[in-house]
């Protein structure tokens, strides 16, 4: 139930007031029928002249009892039976009951304004002044006149108030239950969706739209209705081809990108959803559709594609500006340099090298989006690929204090790749390790051919990726593992989308913008083959932690 609904929505103010009037002639007490902030929805029967001349009289008083009556309903509400309590403002004994309508609180009756016992004179003073009272001796006479009930009467007045709330309740629930099943209900619903809806005929009529229909397409109100629903589309062959399909039973429904026409003859682009609705025989009884007008997604992404080529493209000059003066640096071109400056230098070529790197996954990852990413294939030996990858790390596994064993069944692994994107491919893996890993840590790689059949294979291939490695074929598997924390299960598939980060608790690693291992799925699955992570659910006795695996599955020829 949405948290707008009103109990006056449910049952009018007029009700209200006949109930909470023979309710008045039975127990004699003031009453208020008030929404959970204890704002009134009904009169205020029976008052006091000191609840309503004086308590209610200012600002500050009338908020203090609207926030009593509040109070009020919200204990009795969690304590499930009426709440008796003093009034918040006046100390005058109150009580009230919740009216709850499938399980959604609306509403409170709160009666009271009566005493069990005198309020002393300067309480009573005090709370006067405190509300901005003027009149002090008219407040504390009208206090006098508060009539005394004893807590029998009062627990039988209670008991009533909530007979009386659990018919509210009751004729409130079958009001909604009417609306809800009702045409006007429905309309209601439909004319709030932001999107466009229509119910359609089997000759493709349009029979039914929603409001925002009308505004979308530019049409005065009830001219859509009898229209052909291709009429709105272009081209319109390509709606009925999805119409074509759902009466063959092809497919339950089909979504497609297209243009609406309005009724001027401008153009939008449209996402369109279409369905088919069977009768009791499960014959063709009509269809309904849903357009969404996407002409600012479709502006975000071409700004988000601009961006993102503009910021390849133009990182690309001064990077590569850095490099050449660093090379110059780095062969006494322009004078010598000593050992500690020549470290220097390798660390920041090397992070600039990285920066190529993050600017080159930008630019193939948006040319895959463009579908204008191509593999160029290579032969060469993958271990010296990998040896040297290593190489180009060493300053970061210094620094981190880590081993790197490299295991291989042969000396030699042929590969028919994309030389310098696979790699970019195992620098992002070594890179990602190290980042992750523990200090004084060992990362462990291993390549080797395989067939797909291979009992150490088969034994960790995810159910996600199984079906795309053939138990015939010939592999390259390449393992890189860390002794890091892991990654959660949760999220050892959205690693690779692109964007997606994630932190580790323990504060181990960077976080990076989110495009290196998209980058490395967006290479592995060009090629072919899969990847995929795993933390293992043992770890070693000589480790603290399980660390990390990622899998690099390649299809041993093009």
């Amino acid at each position: 139930m949405k948290k707008t609904l009103n109990l006056l929505d449910l049952v009018d103010k007029e009700t209200l007031d006949e109930i909470l009037d023979a309710f008045n002639e039975v127990c004699g007490i003031g009453s208020v029928i008030a929404d959970v902030e204890g704002r009134p929805l009904s009169g205020e029967q029976n008052f006091t002249r000191f609840c309503a001349k004086y308590c209610r009289g200012t600002e500050d008083g009338r908020k203090k009892c609207y926030a009593s009556d509040a109070f009020g309903g919200e204990m009795s509400l969690k304590q499930q039976e009426p709440y008796v309590y003093n009034c918040l403002n006046s100390g005058l004994v109150d009580c009230a009951t919740p009216i709850i309508v499938e399980g959604y609180h609306l509403a409170n009756l709160n009666g009271g304004q009566v005493l069990e016992e005198p309020i002393p004179k300067e309480v009573a003073i005090a709370r006067a002044k405190a509300i901005g009272i003027e009149d002090i001796d008219g407040y504390l006479e009208e206090l006098d006149r508060i009539p005394f009930v004893t807590k029998p009467k009062l627990q039988k007045i209670v008991k009533f108030m909530a007979v009386i709330t659990r018919t509210l309740s009751d004729m409130a629930m079958q009001k909604y239950l009417l609306a809800k099943q009702s045409k006007e209900y429905l309309n209601k619903l439909v004319d709030s969706v932001s999107d466009c809806i229509f119910a359609i005929d089997v000759n493709f009529r349009i029979t039914m739209v929603n409001k925002i229909c009308h505004d979308a397409f530019g049409f005065e109100d009830g001219r859509l209705y009898g229209k052909n629903f291709c009429d709105l589309l272009d081209p319109p062959e390509k709606i009925l081809e999805c119409k074509s399909k759902l009466d063959q039973g092809e497919e339950d429904n089909f979504r497609v990108e297209m243009e609406g026409v309005s009724g001027d003859g401008s153009k939008f682009p449209a996402q369109v959803s279409i369905s088919r609705i069977n009768d009791e025989g499960g014959e063709v009884a009509g269809y309904v559709a849903i357009l969404r007008n996407i002409t600012e997604e479709k502006r975000h992404e071409k700004m988000k594609q601009d961006l993102v080529a503009m910021l390849s493209h133009d990182m690309r000059n001064p990077i590569s500006a850095i490099n050449k003066t660093l090379e110059l640096l780095s062969t006494e071109r322009i004078g010598t340099i000593n050992h500690k400056q020549e470290h220097v230098i390798r660390l920041a070529s090397n992070t600039n090298d990285q920066l190529c790197s993050m600017v080159n996954s930008f630019l193939d990852i948006f040319r895959e989006e463009n579908t204008n990413f191509q593999l160029n294939r290579t032969e060469f030996d993958l271990n010296a690929v990998i040896n040297d990858c290593i190489e180009e790390q060493s300053l970061l596994l210094a620094d981190k204090q880590l081993k790197v064993r490299h295991a291989t069944d042969r000396e030699c692994l042929p590969a028919s790749l994309d030389l310098i994107r696979m790699k970019r491919t195992i620098t992002n893996l070594l890179s990602n390790a190290i980042n992750y890993s523990v200090t004084g840590g060992l990362i462990s790689v291993r390549s080797r051919k395989v067939l797909g059949r291979n009992r150490d294979l088969c034994r960790i291939l995810k159910p996600s990726v199984v079906d795309r490695v053939s138990a015939n074929h010939k592999y390259l598997w390449i393992m890189v593992k860390d002794q890091g924390y892991g990654v959660p299960e949760e999220f050892q598939d959205a690693i690779f989308e692109k964007f997606f980060t994630v932190e580790s608790k323990e504060g181990l690693g960077r976080r990076g913008i989110g495009l290196g291992l998209a980058f490395c799925k967006l290479v592995t699955e060009s090629h072919g083959g899969v990847i995929f992570s795993r933390t293992p659910t043992s770890k070693p006795l000589t480790q603290k932690t399980p660390g990390c695996e990622f899998h690099l599955v390649l299809p041993a020829s093009a």
